[in-house]
């Protein structure tokens, strides 16, 4: 592991130090998991993953307008 130093106003470091109590961990290793966590890759959308399937469902645009017969009030 390589050193890096920064610098923390006192806010920083009480909430710092408070997070490293509570979890029971060093300070060190709470900045290495909320590095992780912000630099990690973005999840893709769900529209990403699953974007070559829009529009391949053929059928009325608006399913909300067909007639429910035998539902509600006819």
């Amino acid at each position: 592991m390589e050193t890096v130093t920064l610098k923390l106003d006192r806010r920083q470091v009480e909430r710092l130090q408070a997070r490293a109590k509570a979890t029971r961990r060093s300070k060190a290793a709470v900045i290495r998991e909320l590095i992780d966590e912000h630099l990690a890759p973005a999840e893709p959308s769900l529209h990403d993953r699953a974007g070559d399937l829009c529009g391949s469902v053929a059928g009325r645009r608006d399913s909300s307008t067909r007639k429910l017969t035998g539902y509600g009030r006819d």
